[in-house]
């Protein structure tokens, strides 16, 4: 495996789920991580000299800025453009999920979604996540339980109904 394959293997469920948690951002989610990932190959000389936090921070600030690009390129575009078919009721219904969860997420921090991310997606424990991010474990954890509060909170309405038994 090659060191940029491990670099993208290390990153990938990170970018992606950053992607995912900006606002406006659900549709384009795919297309901003292969771009960020395309810049850091074009890149990847002076990434694979920098420390892992920096390799991080250059990553989420590119993802930034590409976020920022398609935002503004989306001001430009026309309603006509934006049009698409009905894709039916469970679609419709997870997209609504997807939008209330990314909701839900762009309510937090952005430390604190960083951290949701790397937990519940790149799967990774609070002394992991304490290392990436800079903070003491037992922050981590904490911060962790008021997300997850948080978020149990904003997205209840897709809890399952419990029955009576």
């Amino acid at each position: 495996m090659s060191d940029f394959e491990g670099f993208y293997r290390d990153h990938v469920q990170l970018v992606h789920g950053l992607a995912l948690a900006r606002p406006g951002a659900m549709e384009q989610a795919e297309d901003l991580t292969q771009d960020t990932f395309l810049r850091a190959w074009q890149h990847f000389a002076l990434l694979s000299a920098a420390d892992p936090v920096t390799r991080r921070a250059w990553l989420v600030r590119t993802l930034r800025n590409l976020m920022v690009d398609a935002w503004r390129r989306r001001g430009r575009e026309t309603a006509e453009s934006l049009e698409r078919p009905d894709p039916g009721p469970e679609a419709a219904e997870r997209a609504e999920l997807r939008v209330d969860l990314q909701r839900a997420l762009s309510e937090l921090g952005e430390r604190d979604q960083e951290m949701v991310v790397l937990r519940y997606l790149d799967d990774r424990n609070s002394r992991e996540i304490a290392a990436i991010v800079g903070v003491p474990e037992g922050t981590v954890r904490r911060r962790l339980a008021e997300c997850r509060k948080l978020l149990a909170q904003q997205l209840s309405a897709w809890a399952p109904r419990r029955t009576p038994g």
